[in-house]
């Protein structure tokens, strides 16, 4: 057997490392570039009824948005939990705080839901995620029932609450 034997190479040996080769510098390519998708810009403060809120499910809008305890959280950052198809998409437009305080994502309400019916420690439990909530999602106003309850806030840009 000759040295020069070993390293003849078939039409199939050349298209398999060209292959391989393209492969290996797509991979290196690629893990220079972070996957960060632009954030979504912050919405301005408002209140909004329940019809209002449901658009804002980041299928009809970009932002996605939900209430909790009457507060109304722009959830958009976390758009791998609450986005469309995700684990926490039913939330998503709508009043969370029974869900939430439940720990039962199906229990949620499509007509206005005044929560008297939750235990106490429903109640607090439903406290315990705002208080998780308003330091990590900015705040965008307040669930109303009716337009007459609306706040003017002047244009004023949602924001987290420190």
């Amino acid at each position: 057997m000759d040295f020069a034997s070993v390293f003849e190479m078939t039409a199939i040996d050349w298209v398999l490392l060209v292959l391989l080769v393209v492969l290996f510098w797509r991979w290196l390519r690629r893990r220079g570039e972070p996957d960060v998708t632009p954030p979504v810009p912050p919405l301005p403060k408002r209140d909004m009824t329940l019809e209002e809120l449901r658009r804002f499910d980041g299928v009809h809008d970009e932002h996605i948005l939900f209430a909790l305890n009457g507060t109304i959280y722009d959830v958009s950052r976390g758009r791998n939990f609450y986005g469309p198809g995700c684990a926490y998409s039913a939330l998503a437009g709508r009043d969370a705080t029974r869900s939430l305080s439940t720990m039962n994502i199906k229990d949620v309400r499509d007509e206005w839901d005044d929560h008297e019916d939750l235990t106490s420690a429903e109640k607090e439990s439903a406290n315990d995620w705002e208080m998780s909530l308003k330091y990590k999602y900015p705040t965008v106003g307040k669930l109303i029932k009716s337009e007459a309850e609306r706040t003017d806030y002047g244009g004023e840009i949602s924001t987290i609450q420190m």
